[in-house]
């Protein structure tokens, strides 16, 4: 059975917004330890829930704008992230406010959430490519991801 969900966040077509994809892509290129999934997913707020639900540990992976220096990595407990733009509508509630209901309906919620969150220059603007800064950041989670799920240097899969 899968225990640790590592779900990268974003939208491939908002230039920095796609870090928590890439990252995700990255990841499932190596040979994952037993017990981990690595999933992708464009949703916030409410529609997390049916995403985390069943798993021991989820590692969030997204890009923020706030008044960090653009490609700053911050770890942060799932359960404290407000999120970036992707969660502040009426219909996309912060991830901490979801788990609250979702243990409330009596969801089998993650006890540990971590949330790598990387300060995105660019949000906002059509395309597929990632500012340096935020490039450079997005393989440094790679590898603090990895050692998150418990794989410190374990060779990528042979392609």
């Amino acid at each position: 059975m899968t225990h640790t969900l590592v779900l990268g966040m974003g939208n491939p077509i908002l230039s920095d917004d796609g870090l928590g994809l890439y990252v995700a892509g990255r990841l499932q290129d190596r040979a994952l330890p037993a017990g981990v999934e690595v999933q992708q997913s464009e949703v916030g707020g409410l529609r997390l829930l049916e995403l985390v639900r069943g798993f021991t540990k989820v590692v969030i992976i997204d890009a923020i704008k706030s008044d960090r220096e653009p490609g700053e990595i911050v770890r942060l407990d799932g359960r404290e992230f407000m999120g970036g733009h992707r969660y502040g509508s009426a219909h996309s509630i912060h991830l901490g406010t979801a788990l609250d209901l979702g243990e409330k309906l009596g969801y089998d919620m993650p006890r540990e959430i971590v949330v790598y969150a990387v300060e995105a220059v660019d949000v906002e603007t059509f395309g597929e490519t990632m500012s340096p800064p935020v490039v450079t950041a997005a393989e440094r989670v790679v590898e603090l991801v990895w050692e998150e799920i418990g794989e410190r240097g374990a060779p990528p899969a042979a392609g």
